[in-house]
């Protein structure tokens, strides 16, 4: 059986902005509804930075805004979505640490946006960061089961590079698998840098070595998210991503003047959108034609049963390609959580090529 892992990054947007109501726990909502009718499992990447800024906050007085308490509901929804069989793995933001709330708005730290590059000292050093991280995580679900484990890191943005240093963390802390890194996938333009253009598109779990990017013989695995090349036009323009942007068109149009930073002239950044670029697979902004072409790409894939995809209820704006995807695949492939995976591949004594 080939398996189908469904990840979701559980936070507001990277640049501070988003309502947890509005953005977090009514489109997650929603995703919980479909695994309930369809029996499938997520396995949400909780971001714990934000999570800690936005407690801190709450519990000096500051409403932020929120009629109702805004930690207790992203809590109470994990906890449920645990109970339900979903899995909860760690998720962190280094540009939150220092964030603000100033004017009514979070003002993060845009210096301390990349994992990989993150020098934090002390108790906000990068191990601190992971085992308070995974502290959180277990203190908030080990009294539903004694047997939780947090092993799992996604870094925010898909930021591992340099990734020594984050491998050396994983090691310290008791983190047994990263899944940041998308084969193909390419930002050096701006608050983002990363380059793995040279990871194999085929390929669904390894050993790393020191750094998560490549083959090796360490103890920590490196479970990548599927990617393929895409035009830009399709990737920007679909219908599902149009109407997800227009929830927070700021920090849309801040991404796309990031990825297009390095060319000044407007024609270059109008041919931009019809150059191709590797797309993981989206849960959240899929089409159905998105998921089938994806579908038909690693079903050509024959050497591995592994396929993580990603998305983020922030940017939910139909539930109609998740549902065909997951009707499509009935019988075919099995939908696992990421721990699930994990222990699957720690089973085996091999690199799977």
């Amino acid at each position: 059986m080939r398996h189908l892992v469904l990840t979701l990054d559980y936070e507001l947007y990277g640049d501070g902005s988003g309502n947890v109501f509005r953005d977090v726990i009514k489109p997650t909502e929603s995703l919980l509804s479909i695994a309930r009718q369809y029996g499938v499992r997520y396995t949400f990447f909780f971001e714990v930075v934000e999570y800690w800024r936005l407690k801190g906050e709450w519990e000096k007085g500051n409403r932020m805004g929120y009629d109702m308490n805004p930690i207790e509901a992203m809590e109470n929804q994990l906890r449920q979505a645990y109970s339900e069989g979903h899995d909860v793995q760690l998720h962190v933001h280094p540009q939150w640490v220092k964030a603000v709330y100033e004017q009514n708005r979070w003002i993060v730290n845009v210096a301390d946006w990349r994992l990989g590059n993150y020098e934090g000292l002390g108790e906000d050093s990068l191990v601190n960061l992971l085992r308070r991280g995974r502290e959180t995580l277990e203190n908030l679900l080990k009294p539903i089961d004694a047997n939780y484990k947090c092993t799992i890191l996604r870094a925010g943005g898909y930021n591992v590079q340099p990734s020594t240093s984050i491998h050396s963390a994983m090691m310290e802390v008791g983190l047994q698998a990263d899944t940041s890194v998308f084969p193909g996938g390419k930002n050096v333009g701006g608050r983002s840098y990363y380059d793995y253009g040279s990871v194999p598109v085929d390929i669904g779990w390894w050993h790393t070595s020191e750094r998560l990017e490549n083959v090796g013989v360490s103890s920590i695995l490196e479970i990548p998210i599927v990617a393929f090349p895409v035009r830009r036009i399709y990737r920007y323009f679909s219908l599902s991503r149009l109407f997800s942007l227009l929830h927070n068109t700021g920090s849309a149009k801040s991404a796309y003047r990031t990825k297009t930073s390095e060319s000044k002239r407007k024609i270059d950044k109008f041919f931009y959108l019809f150059g191709k670029e590797f797309q993981n697979w989206d849960v959240c902004l899929f089409s159905k034609a998105m998921h089938r072409r994806y579908l038909r790409l690693i079903e050509r894939q024959t050497s591995r049963d592994v396929f993580v995809l990603i998305g983020h209820p922030k940017s939910l704006s139909s539930l109609s390609g998740l549902v065909y995807l997951i009707q499509r695949v009935a019988g075919c492939y099995a939908f696992d959580t990421m721990s699930f995976i994990l222990e699957k591949c720690l089973q085996k004594d091999y690199v799977e090529k």
